[in-house]
């Protein structure tokens, strides 16, 4: 029995139903009254309720589970509380949980943001949340940090910044120079490499980067998927320090900034880091980003971009 956290998210929703069509018995994990919970239609499946800031909610879940995938965290917000709530106390909940019910196995979605040399708020509660992934008692931790990842209906970072420079009148901004490096990752390649993870005892203790299969700046990231959405602005950089001095006057006078610092470290900070350990331990092997935007996008429309 494998348990889901986050199970009708769009990364959750596609795992729950590769472990399933993989022979896996399920437990997906959802909140009371999800509206995501369509994501799940038809799949055969067990829907559990349950809330990763109330722990006794998480006891019951864990009844029979060998394996946990927990991939219930906050991306996005304006209210900083949250990401130290969820990401960090949510999953301290769960990691409790899981060892007190002697599961073996205790798979931790992080994040590429944990590694990067200025953090932001929600790469800050990732790092901390792996110093929870230390073997206790009987239950082994691997740990998985995926690169930005996108897919033919999302990927909440992907979605946020290409539909705001395509919603940009006449240019696509780019935040400096763009040289920071990327490696793009298709969601598909993610699912596909957390299913190799299931029972094997190579990834107990391990920390994994999924990462795409492409390395390029943040320019040429940018242009290739304008390329393809065509989206025909010219593309225009902007002094890193006129990004930060407009970041900080929309914080002043909005509560929901369209530009904020860690939406600046975002773009500038190098996300390329290797998968080749992934490779050689389970044979992760992603797509390039060109073949990942083919499969994602086949008539070169996104439907986020409406």
């Amino acid at each position: 029995m494998i348990l889901v956290t986050g199970g009708s998210g769009f990364m959750g929703s596609r795992l729950v139903k590769k472990l399933v069509a993989n022979g896996h018995q399920v437990k997906a994990m959802v909140i009371e009254n999800d509206s995501l919970l369509k994501n799940l239609d038809g799949v055969n499946c067990q829907i559990v309720i349950g809330d990763i800031t109330k722990p006794e909610t998480l006891t019951p879940l864990m009844d029979g589970v060998k394996t946990v995938f927990h991939l219930a965290a906050v991306m996005v917000s304006n209210n900083k509380e949250l990401f130290r709530k969820i990401n960090l106390e949510g999953t301290q909940n769960v990691v409790n949980a899981a060892v007190n019910a002697g599961v073996e196995h205790f798979v931790y979605i992080s994040a590429a943001a944990a590694n990067y040399a200025k953090r932001t708020i929600y790469g800050d509660t990732k790092i901390e949340a792996e110093k929870f992934m230390v073997k206790r008692n009987n239950t082994n931790f691997t740990i998985i940090r995926p690169t930005l990842l996108y897919g033919p209906d999302g990927g909440q970072e992907f979605v946020m910044y290409f539909k705001a420079l395509n919603k940009f009148p006449l240019i696509a901004p780019m935040v400096g120079l763009g040289k920071s490096r990327k490696r793009l990752v298709l969601v598909d390649d993610i699912i596909s490499g957390l299913n190799l993870v299931v029972n094997k005892p190579i990834t107990f203790g391990k920390l994994y980067n999924f990462s795409g299969g492409s390395d390029y700046s943040m320019w040429d990231t940018t242009k290739k998927v304008l390329d393809w959405l065509n989206i025909k602005k010219p593309m225009i950089p902007i002094p890193v320090f006129l990004c930060y001095f407009f970041a900080w006057i929309l914080k002043l006078i909005s509560k929901k900034p369209l530009l904020k610092r860690d939406t600046i470290l975002g773009v500038t900070m190098d996300a390329n880091f290797s998968h080749e350990e992934a490779k050689k331990d389970i044979g992760y092997n992603p797509v390039s980003l060109e073949e990942g935007l083919r499969r994602s996008f086949p008539d070169h429309k996104a439907s986020f971009l409406d």
